[in-house]
């Protein structure tokens, strides 16, 4: 046997006690050179143990070698250096679980009154599937209590396991033992009175243990003698899963989980019915029996319904409005509709004031399931929050109230209380303060998910606001190009109009072109007003990114009393011999938690406030930013489109002024061009005037050959002058391509003339006049224009243009 005392095993080094039973302890080893460390059990009274107690160690050795399941303690080789020798009881190494046993887990300040849901998941989760295996290789446990559940970490999950296996039997073919063993406090009842019992009994004592880590203590009667208790818990109903002294010194029994705890309404509803199945005094009706299941082997009915427990999908909402934390079970099909009118129900928010964030600040889609808010269970709380859309509304928010005990010593601190009572208020008191600061945790959560939700819109608000900045500063700039190139070709215009090319509804058209821009200052102002909103809305959000409620100490204050009431709570554990105190300290911090969070409470929903009315005036300013944008994309369109309309003009008119050009005889239409022109009597040396022609280019045509016919005589003379015209036709032509701008090179050579080619451009709406050169002097006074008609004059062949 080892001593007492630290030793050195070669390279082993013991490092300390871990615990100690009835029989052995159990001693953390570790390797100098590897670091790896194992928890050793041996035997530290070998010479007291009767046969029995010897039989009992060397089955807990052999059951241990045997098993391996992950929620079990993994049995190891005892290194050579460590071994005892063959006369002596075998050792027992084992892993070492680094974070203790659950008696320790339940000892701490934070679960005085039970341990998170989110704890209760993973303990219940673990012990179910250990004994489940365990049952399943016909062993018993017999001895489950918080003290034999150990936890390890592993990848940052808290993974928990059985221990201590010496007093497990195997069940015989018949599945009953009469053997008295376990712990009194978690021995279920067949067994405390020495009746044939089978693995039912493990239900008891599981049923047992996950009530008081719901709730911090026992479920029936827990300060009762064992004898007394048997006696009054022997009388409850099926049904009932825990029972306690009233005021008139009756047991009551209840069919529901006590209060306080941390289990949200829907997983508290679930355990409680397990509850109803694992504490049945009845051993046969313990557990709900065997249930059949699809394409496998028949379940124990209570691990089953846990399992289905467990599987279900809880999402938790805070109504930000009111802080309450509500939560719902979710189905695979539940839509998001679905989850909107079941808040109406519960909040009386309509659904169309209804506004949920997810902790990321994004809003779910509308589109998709309700398991989108849904988080996989963890340590840290997943929690969709739930605001009235326009701001907070004006409803009460409650504040928590207080717990039945903790009401009695605040209402008369100086009030003395037997340890137990005491005790129990004291725990409600740091439960109390707990919540008062989980409550601002989540209210600051809210505050952060609003904050990203607004920070994102501001992006693309930012973006759109740049975005019309600069696009109205560029179509301003296109705008003041546009007018000043349409002010010069309007001046030209109307220089060469007196005996040039001229049309009144392409004056009319260009016109009204510099009306059209000159609104576009009225959209300019629109832009600029709303810059300046922009502007100052960008400066409130950038304000609330300041404020200390973005950072992540704000709740330092509360987490502060919570503290000072976990010490004063751990100050009754240390001093059990004078229970006999007053209150007069707890019941101060409590007051203190409350008055400094009511004022962290209002400061925190003025926040709020200003981040809601922030997230409204950016909602209704977007659609405004939009509609600019999309008004400043058609006014360059149309910009767009006037100039490519004023450029067509343009052209169209050096087409006519090249067909002035023409020797004699007209061109025929373009293909696709409305274009119709009649030519006029030209006047040449030494020959009479020539008869009009039609628009028609095959009249044209045909009244060119019946003139040439006519005037056969005259043919010499006419080449002669087709042969000047074609020359001066070059050069005009070559003068337009190297300056095309130039209005000079489409002006008429005369001032006036008697007969007019009229054009239509390709939109079909301005006809264009021009002045026939080779007849300018014949008719002058007949066609000359007058007055305000001498800067447009239409004349067509037949027909209004």
């Amino acid at each position: 046997m080892f001593s007492g005392q630290p030793s050195r095993r070669g390279p082993w080094v013991e490092e300390k006690t871990l615990g100690s039973g009835g029989f052995g302890t159990v001693v953390l080893w570790k390797h100098e050179e590897t670091g790896e460390q194992i928890a050793l059990k041996r035997c530290r009274v070998q010479n007291e143990m009767t046969p029995k107690h010897r039989q009992r160690w060397q089955m807990e050795v052999d059951i241990m070698k045997r098993l391996n399941h992950d929620n079990v303690v993994v049995a190891l080789d005892v290194p050579a250096e460590l071994q005892v020798s063959r006369d002596e009881l075998p050792l027992l190494a084992m892993e070492y679980c680094t974070r203790g046993d659950l008696r320790k887990a339940l000892n701490l300040e934070e679960n005085c009154c039970g341990m998170q849901e989110y704890d209760i998941r993973c303990l219940t989760q673990g012990v179910a599937s250990a004994l489940e295996y365990l049952h399943g290789k016909r062993i018993i446990h017999r001895d489950l209590k918080p003290e034999n559940i150990v936890l390890q970490l592993n990848d940052d999950v808290i993974v928990y396991k059985l221990i201590d296996l010496g007093y497990a039997k195997e069940l015989d073919q018949g599945s009953v033992c009469t053997s008295f063993v376990g712990t009194l406090q978690y021995l279920a009842p067949e067994l405390f009175a020495s009746k044939s019992y089978s693995q039912t009994v493990d239900y008891w004592s599981f049923g047992t243990v996950i009530f008081e880590c719901i709730t911090g203590i026992r479920p029936f009667l827990p300060t009762l003698p064992p004898v007394q208790w048997h006696k009054e818990v022997c009388a409850k109903s099926p049904e009932d899963i825990c029972a306690f002294i009233d005021g008139n010194n009756e047991p009551r029994f209840s069919k529901t989980i006590t209060m306080p705890n941390h289990l949200s309404n829907p997983m508290k509803t679930y355990m409680e019915q397990w509850l109803r199945l694992m504490l049945r005094w009845d051993p046969k009706a313990r557990g709900g029996g065997m249930a059949h299941v699809a394409d496998g082997p028949s379940r124990p009915r209570c691990f089953l319904m846990l399992e289905q427990m467990l599987s279900t999908k809880i999402v938790h909402v805070l109504n930000v409005e009111s802080n309450q934390l509500l939560a719902y079970p979710l189905k695979p099909d539940t839509t998001m509709v679905d989850l909107h009118r079941v808040l109406e129900l519960e909040t009386k928010i309509p659904v169309a004031d209804q506004d949920i964030l997810l902790a990321s600040g994004v809003s779910p889609d509308m589109r998709q399931p309700a398991l989108q808010c849904w988080s996989e269970p963890s340590a840290e709380e997943w929690v969709v929050f739930l605001f009235r859309k326009g701001g907070m509304g004006a409803s009460p928010r409650k504040n928590k109230q207080l717990p039945q005990m903790l009401q009695c010593i605040v209402k008369e601190p100086k009030t003395l209380l037997p340890f137990n009572e005491q005790r129990t208020a004291w725990a409600q008191a740091v439960f109390f303060c707990q919540q008062q600061n989980r409550d601002f945790k989540r209210l600051i959560l809210s505050q952060r998910a609003a904050m990203l939700n607004l920070l994102r819109i501001n992006s693309v608000f930012a973006k759109l606001k740049t975005r019309m900045m600069n696009e109205i500063e560029k179509l301003m700039a296109r705008k003041d190009h546009f007018k000043e190139s349409l002010e010069f070709d309007i001046q030209q215009y109307n220089e060469q109009a007196s005996g040039g090319v001229t049309s009144g509804r392409m004056f009319s058209k260009w016109t009204k072109m510099g009306e059209d821009i000159e609104k576009y200052m009225q959209l300019k102002e629109r832009a600029s007003q709303l810059d300046s909103r922009s502007g100052a809305l960008m400066t409130k959000i950038v304000e609330l990114q300041k404020s200390p409620f973005g950072k992540s100490r704000q709740n330092e204050t509360l987490t502060e009393w919570f503290v000072f009431s976990c010490q004063h709570e751990k100050l009754i554990l240390k001093h059990r011999a004078s229970a006999l105190t007053d209150h007069t300290q707890m019941v101060q911090l409590v007051v203190r938690c409350v008055l400094s969070q009511d004022k962290a409470m209002a400061d925190l929903y003025i926040h709020l406030g200003k981040v809601m009315e922030c997230r409204q005036e950016l909602q209704q300013i977007i659609p405004e930013l939009e509609r600019c944008c999309e008004e400043i994309a058609a006014a360059g369109r149309q910009l767009t489109a006037h100039q490519r309309s004023r450029q067509q003009d343009i052209w169209l008119l050096v087409k006519v002024a090249l067909k002035q050009a023409q020797p004699g005889l007209p061109r025929s239409n373009s293909r696709g061009s409305n274009m119709s022109s009649s030519s006029t009597n030209a006047q040449l040396p030494g020959s009479g005037s020539l008869s009009s022609m039609t628009s028609d280019l095959g009249s044209g045509n045909h009244m060119s050959i019946k003139i040439m016919e006519d005037s056969r005589t005259q043919s010499k003379r006419l080449k002669e002058m087709m042969s000047t015209m074609m020359k001066e036709q070059e050069e005009y032509i070559s003068s337009i391509m190297q300056e095309p701008d130039d209005w000079s090179m489409i002006s008429s050579p005369t001032t006036d003339h008697p007969n007019r080619m009229h054009c239509v451009t390709a939109a079909g709406d301005t006809p264009v006049t021009s002045t026939s050169p080779a007849t300018a002097n014949a008719s002058a006074s007949r066609n000359s224009p007058t007055g305000a008609s001498n800067h447009i004059r239409t004349v067509t062949n037949g027909e209004n243009g």
